[in-house]
């Protein structure tokens, strides 16, 4: 038979159980329609919708040398990041990164992340299968990685479509150090089949994972108080 104090306890323990509860949720995510370029390499304006997440802001694109590498914004690229490097020529790629910091005081995971996979050929959809490859890290603030995933040889183009990717982490990434983390991607081909023409490109950009809400210490203090009170009625 349950005590007055054991029920007290259980309570307390479900309520904050309650409150610290989490789902897999879309913690930031981004279509880039109306996407802007200023300077050339860094795509602003990209309407993020968050959660748990702060908007992570601009993304800019590198080279493999990491020097800026301007982004098409025309043809068929308006609203797709299509850094302008050819990346079928074997070991070329281009980085990006986004920024991710926790808000409000949550505690956040990354599980992993989606993606459209574009092939471009000088901003226009190429009218040929091409492959790509991409590795997605996230780095803490401290700038080591924390995890890591590649995905190998995308099939994109005429005959394939436009794919959507799931890079999903080995395991998922907590986002517990104070200061921001960074997801980082590189898109080319560096890993896989050696695709030659081929300007690789990602759309409706998805960073997914969960959220658990902790508590103000106020609102741990009335759920106590109000199971006392519940507790007394029971005596």
């Amino acid at each position: 038979m349950m005590t007055h104090k054991n029920f007290m306890v259980s309570a307390i323990a479900a309520s904050l159980a309650l409150c610290g509860s989490a789902g897999a949720v879309v913690l930031a995510s981004t279509s880039f329609d109306g996407k802007t370029l200023s300077p050339s390499n860094t795509a602003n304006d990209l309407n993020w919708v968050t959660n748990g997440l702060a908007d992570p802001g601009s993304m800019s694109a590198l080279n493999a040398a990491g020097a800026p590498q301007a982004i098409f914004n025309g043809g068929d690229t308006p609203n797709i990041f299509a850094p302008g490097i050819n990346t079928g020529n074997g070991n070329t790629f281009w980085t990006t990164s986004v920024s991710l910091t926790v808000a409000g005081g949550g505690s956040v995971t990354v599980t992993d992340v989606t993606f459209d996979s574009w092939s471009i050929n000088g901003g226009q959809t190429q009218n040929v299968d091409r492959r790509s490859d991409f590795t997605l890290s996230i780095l803490d603030p401290s700038n080591a990685v924390v995890g890591t995933v590649d995905v190998v040889d995308v099939l994109s183009g005429t005959g394939a479509g436009v794919p959507n990717v799931t890079a999903a982490f080995p395991s998922a990434v907590a986002l517990t150090a104070p200061g921001t983390y960074t997801l980082e991607i590189k898109g080319g081909d560096f890993l896989g089949a050696n695709e030659t023409g081929n300007h690789t490109g990602i759309d409706n950009l998805s960073i997914n994972g969960t959220v658990a809400a902790v508590p103000e210490p106020s609102a741990l203090l009335l759920s106590a108080f109000s199971l006392l009170a519940l507790l007394g009625r029971r005596r």
